[in-house]
């Protein structure tokens, strides 16, 4: 708030100067025109208008300088306050550029052990299905065997009917050795 006050402070300062400077020029003139209508010595309105004239710019020259120094110190401040921003800025871009490398290597890890563990579960599901291979292998073996057994055994039930029932034993022996274990 002191900033605001001591801006508006300077600010009337400068005001009170510039209208100052102008009043001592439109004296100036005034005392120009007065020598011409009213014959007063030029020499003497020379040396006044001479010294009016340098109060004048003397005024008008501090409140420019004063002006230029008043923006030459905001432009400092401005450029310390972006300056500061700017690292901020960068700092917190770099805690980001951090985070997410973090985060990418955690999902590259991640990645890498799905990888594994996906590699992992297709060897088992080739084993399981090279197993279900065999197995069914096996039992198409056994059904074709236990399908055997059974002709056999109706083909010795139907000479024993109609052969007699020696022949059906013999053929029933046979006939025992096919049935699966």
């Amino acid at each position: 708030m002191s900033s605001a006050v001591s801006e508006r402070h300077h600010r009337a300062t400068r005001s009170g100067r510039c209208i100052a400077a102008a009043g001592l020029i439109a004296i100036m003139v005034t005392l120009t025109i007065l020598a011409f209508v009213a014959g007063i010595s030029v020499g003497l309105v020379v040396v006044l208008n001479l010294i009016f004239g340098s109060l004048a710019a003397a005024l008008l020259h501090s409140v420019i300088l004063e002006i230029r120094q008043t923006s030459a110190r905001a432009r400092t401040e401005l450029a310390a306050r972006n300056a500061t921003q700017a690292r901020e800025r960068s700092q917190e871009h770099i805690a980001f550029a951090k985070a997410l490398g973090r985060q990418l290597t955690a999902l590259q890890v991640a990645n890498a052990q799905l990888g594994t563990r996906t590699r992992e579960l297709e060897a088992r599901l080739s084993e399981a299905e090279t197993e279900l291979a065999q197995v069914r292998d096996a039992l198409w073996i056994s059904e074709a065997a236990e399908k055997r057994a059974r002709a056999a055994l109706v083909a010795a039930e139907l000479a024993e009917s109609t052969v007699g029932p020696a022949v059906g034993q013999a053929v029933g022996q046979a006939g025992r050795h096919l049935r699966p274990a």
